[in-house]
């Protein structure tokens, strides 16, 4: 027998049977959810730098020790409790991670592009109890799938509508909580960096070339650089470009050869031939390709 608490079913009738509630036709469903875990300082870093430019959502949680995220050219610090996702092709490191032993959970998926995550954009939120209940819940919905041999398409939907509750969630509690940009941390190396690297657009910037704008030798800037960002400068210059040309090939139409020059490469050769070695396809082929990079 079915028990429903009494009070519940105090229900008028219906002055319009054909007004009801729920008329939110392009809310998106998100899919291909992914969950991984980062429990270590140099594994975040070095992984962000892996992962390149995508056009996936990714969701962090930090469960475990305070550290910033660059994205794009804001740094945002994200203390325990915290959580922040990241849009679409937007650049993303990490920093000044309190602890080389971490906990930060993601869950990357993918979602057609359009307002509902946009208030999202360059803004931590503190989850609430019901956020956090929707994310234990996720969780375990994701336990299910990845463990049962024969998972039905039921299970999936299940877990998708799960995430898109934990969403929902997460944007009330966004919207709960005052915002302004956050201060400065201390060390804006990379801050300074990324600024540099955006203003040199179509530039091809060298080592030297931020070391006498920031005022230090060559040497003392790739020291500094790898103890705050855990990766090797050149590494990371490389890496931006990479991930500047991306976007572009997958967001715009411009000609191959402007976006090499806009991203900083140079020739359209020395362009394909970087790309080619590093992404393991031609710019062309890409830019054709959807994507498929997993986080």
């Amino acid at each position: 027998m079915i028990r429903i608490e009494k009070s519940l079913l105090n229900i008028e009738e219906p002055r319009d049977y054909w007004a009801g509630i729920g008329d939110h036709t392009s809310l998106p469903i998100p899919t291909n959810a992914l969950f991984f875990l980062r429990q270590t300082a140099q594994t975040l870093q070095q992984e962000a730098l892996q992962n390149r430019s995508h056009h996936r959502f990714v969701l962090m949680f930090n469960m475990q020790a305070a550290g910033t995220v660059h994205v794009d050219h804001l740094l945002l610090p994200l203390q325990p409790g915290q959580a922040l996702l990241v849009l679409p092709y937007q650049f993303h490191h990490f920093s000044h991670l309190a602890s080389e032993q971490i906990e930060w959970l993601f869950c990357a998926f993918e979602m057609e592009e359009g307002t509902f995550l946009e208030p999202f954009r360059n803004r931590v939120v503190s989850p609430r109890r019901g956020s956090m209940q929707a994310l234990n819940l996720l969780l375990t919905e994701w336990r299910r799938c990845r463990d049962s041999a024969g998972r039905g398409q039921m299970q999936e939907m299940q877990l998708q509508i799960v995430l898109l509750y934990l969403l929902i969630s997460l944007r009330d509690d966004l919207q709960e909580q005052a915002f302004d940009l956050p201060p400065e941390p201390k060390g804006k190396l990379l801050r300074s960096v990324n600024r540099l690297m955006s203003e040199w657009r179509g530039r091809q910037v060298t080592t030297t070339d931020l070391a006498a704008e920031l005022g230090l030798s060559a040497s003392r800037l790739r020291a500094v650089f790898k103890e705050t960002a855990g990766v090797s400068l050149g590494r990371y210059i490389l890496n931006y470009r990479l991930n500047r040309a991306m976007a572009l090939l997958r967001t715009s139409d411009l000609p191959i050869a402007e976006i090499a020059e806009e991203a900083g490469f140079g020739s359209p050769q020395a362009f394909s031939r970087i790309f080619k070695q590093k992404i393991g396809q031609t710019p062309r082929t890409y830019r054709r390709q959807p994507d498929s990079s997993p986080v």
